[in-house]
């Protein structure tokens, strides 16, 4: 057995949120705007769900997730149903029987699914301004168009069909645009690293080539090239032909033709974001090397035809503008959110892009002059961490798994929009491939809301919704649940959505409770529907908060329960969270037998370490502990790895590092829980050799840890003998971390 089997891997916010269940009315300014400290629902996909986009008109939510999938999600009533309203179904998932008994409305209903695509989606959009039609982009080359208000395929374009000499790469950015015609716009992408390999090989190749033929051109007489081989040097040169990485191309979504109608070139760079104002018809895109530009949609005619129509921009010149700051910055844009009016201040509306170097700049459409600059570098909430007066309401230790958390985004290319540019060379790659693990293919999305005047903006604490005229946080969505879900994409769905109501009607049973909205002190049906990094489920928010204001103070298992519907098959994750919550400690069919233990006192050579059990978060982790507790299995076992400022293993009979197994034999499932990471030193966690293999050996940390979360199961905490942990961790010991001296422990007691 490898010796390194066994061993954990080393490696000014005032939101002014009011009051979450306050109903809203006519006079409050965010009835659009779910305010709710926690979701009210979640849905799941197979995979990680990447993309999502609605439709007001129709009242659908239209999702997709990194295999391909593309589901539709009818909206219904966000107010809750009365409990056992729905009545009883022999379908009915976990999740759905637990929402039915706690009365929680479920706010979307599954209509249909399409694995629409071979591996992940680039991009998925709804048409605007009216939201008929929706589009999936893929990898896999595929466009597919949809009809919303039927939820069918109204049409597909494969684009490696084309027969235009040019080829091209499908990039992440897209619109979909309802004129004369349906049209889609779809960014061209950087190469991957491989693909830029072979482009240069290739390139070298014809070169090669070319030389040779100038070399034999040098001969005594001319020779007649042969024909074939001229034949074969044109399909080269076509082969090669690709269309630069910063086009923007232009498919029309009714002929369904595979050639673009236009290759719009205004960027010399990857195109990185990309909007459009429905109302004005302007497209606002940036690229790689920072350049924002704004541009009117070309006619799909002849380039003579007057298109006089689309009106002119909202500026002579962009030397006038703004439009050069993120670039003098040497930033660029990877996500743009338009606002194509403010309510009551007339004019263009706002547009705001949110770029690399974590800054949302708001600029206005009248002048395209800066506005605003809001900063979310990590560096800011470390000051705000620090002042005394800080309202992030967040302690160091939870801080510090929030900011583990970013970087692990920055990891996955998430804050700089699946590109890397060589600052020598100025090439930029896709540094995102279809084979790239779920999290790599998610996007960063802020939005306004339907009257302009405010942004919502994914963040460490939650969503904030930012009054863009005072440009004040008034209100964060989702902070209840931030500290363990980090908010990514977001697609805001206004109230008074299209919902059939003879459908609602049957649903609960004939009551009309959960339909009628008999006054102004009713909250309408926004949603605010969210994705979150890494996750294969969606989150919406509602203007009800189902774990707010309980009558017996912490809402009950049941209530947590019934937010998170297991509509596919769980996995282990999602299995061992339905067995902890809502099971009674007698049900036949928990997964792991519950113990009382709930504390254990390890007498080691350099005094007692007591340990603060979790038997009902990890209840067979804590059956394997105390079984070898109680039949003398740790006894005299030694600590065989200690590390300065990480941790201290022990567990191991054999002393090295290799042995070791269960209670069982051989090993067993990991318990990993929301709730309990390795947040805080004086963690006590298993150690193992990759997901599911714990045996025997386990670990104290003695500083916090968060690389290690979702990694190892944490089953305890250090409440006593602090003291003799750093005494063992100074313990000196030989490069491979054993120590020199023998520590031992003599025995273990639990009560």
């Amino acid at each position: 057995m490898d010796s390194s089997k066994k061993r954990p891997r080393h490696g000014d916010d005032n939101d002014g949120a009011a009051p979450t269940n306050k109903r809203p009315n006519a006079s409050n300014p965010l009835q659009d705007v779910p305010t709710s400290e926690h979701y009210q629902v979640s849905y799941m996909h197979r995979q990680t769900v990447t993309h999502s986009c609605t439709s007001l008109r129709h009242g659908y939510v239209v999702t997709g997730s990194t295999d391909g999938v593309v589901k539709f999600w009818k909206r219904t009533s966000t107010t809750a149903a009365p409990p056992g309203a729905r009545g009883g179904s022999a379908n009915m998932t976990a999740g759905s029987a637990a929402a039915d008994k706690a009365g929680t409305s479920r706010c979307l209903e599954f209509v249909k699914s399409y694995s629409s695509h071979v591996g992940p989606l680039l991009a998925l959009c709804a048409s605007q301004p009216n939201g008929d039609s929706a589009a999936s982009i893929g990898y896999d080359g595929v466009i597919k168009f949809y009809d919303v208000a039927t939820f069918d395929v109204s049409g597909m374009i494969r684009t490696d069909k084309s027969t235009s000499k040019q080829t091209f790469r499908l990039g992440r950015c897209a619109a979909l645009i309802e004129r004369e015609d349906l049209y889609l716009l779809v960014s061209t992408r950087a190469p991957t690293r491989e693909e830029w390999q072979i482009e240069m090989k290739e390139k070298e190749r014809l070169e090669q080539l070319r030389k040779q033929q100038e070399e034999d051109s040098d001969d005594d007489g001319p020779l007649p090239e042969p024909a074939n081989e001229t034949k074969k040097d044109e399909a080269l040169e076509a082969k090669n032909d690709m269309v630069p990485p910063g086009a923007i191309l232009m498919f029309s979504g009714t002929n369904l033709s595979s050639d673009p109608l236009r290759v719009i070139t205004y960027h010399a760079s990857p195109v990185t974001a990309l909007a459009y104002h429905s109302a004005k018809q302007w497209v606002v895109s940036g690229d790689a090397s920072g350049v924002l530009e704004i541009w009117n949609i070309p006619s799909s005619s002849s380039v003579g035809e007057d298109s006089s129509r689309d009106g002119p921009l909202p500026f002579e010149s962009k030397f006038e503008t703004d439009l050069y700051a993120l670039m003098k910055k040497k930033t660029y844009a990877i996500d743009i959110a338009v606002s194509e009016s403010t309510k009551g201040e007339g004019g263009n509306g706002h547009f705001a892009v949110y770029s690399s170097d974590r800054k949302i700049r708001l600029f206005s459409f009248d002048t395209c002059k800066l506005v605003c600059i809001y900063d979310e570098r990590l560096k800011v909430y470390d000051k705000l961490l620090s002042s005394k007066s800080s309202a992030m309401g967040i302690d160091a230790i939870e801080y510090g798994k929030r900011a583990a958390m970013e970087r692990e985004m920055e990891d996955a290319y998430l804050l700089s929009g699946g590109v890397a540019t060589n600052p020598t060379t100025k090439q930029s790659l896709s540094m995102v491939t279809p084979s790239s693990e779920g999290s790599y293919h998610q996007q960063l999305h802020i939005t306004f809301d339907n009257t302009g005047k405010y942004l919502l903006l994914p963040t460490i604490v939650g969503v904030k919704v930012i009054n863009i005229q005072t440009h004040r946080v008034v209100a964060t969505v989702g902070k209840g649940d931030a500290s363990q879900l980090r908010f990514l994409h977001l697609c805001l769905c206004p109230g008074d959505a299209k919902i059939n109501q003879q459908m609602q009607l049957a649903r609960m049973g004939g009551s009309s409770a959960a339909i009628s909205h008999g006054g102004t002190d009713e909250p309408n049906d926004s949603l605010l529907v969210t994705l979150a990094h890494g996750k294969r489920r969606f989150y919406a928010f509602s203007h009800h908060d189902p774990l707010a204001n309980h009558d017996q103070g912490e809402p009950d298992e049941q209530m947590i329960l019934a937010r998170d519907i297991l509509n596919e098959a769980p996995d282990a994750s999602d299995l061992l969270e339905a067995s902890h919550l809502g099971r009674s400690d007698n049900d036949p069919d928990s997964m792991a037998k519950l113990t009382t233990a709930s504390k254990a006192i390890l007498r080691t050579t350099h005094g007692d370490i007591t340990i603060k059990l979790f038997p009902k978060e990890t209840p067979r982790t804590i059956e394997n502990f105390v079984g070898h507790a109680q039949s003398g299995y740790y006894d005299n076992v030694i600590f065989h790895r200690i590390i300065s400022g990480f941790m201290l293993q022990t567990g191991d009979p054999l002393g090295d590092g290799t042995g070791g197994e269960s209670i069982w034999g051989g090993e067993f499932e990991d318990e990993i829980r929301r709730e309990l990471r390795h947040d805080r030193p004086f963690t006590v966690s298993m150690a193992n050799a990759g997901p599911n293999t714990n045996g025997s050996q386990f670990f104290i940390t003695t500083v916090p840890t968060p690389w290690l979360d979702n990694k190892h199961s944490v089953f305890g905490r250090v409440i006593a003998g602090m003291e003799v942990c750093m005494a063992i961790e100074g313990v000196k010991t030989d490069d491979l971390d054993r120590p020199l001296e023998e520590v031992k422990i003599l025995s273990v007691d639990v009560s």
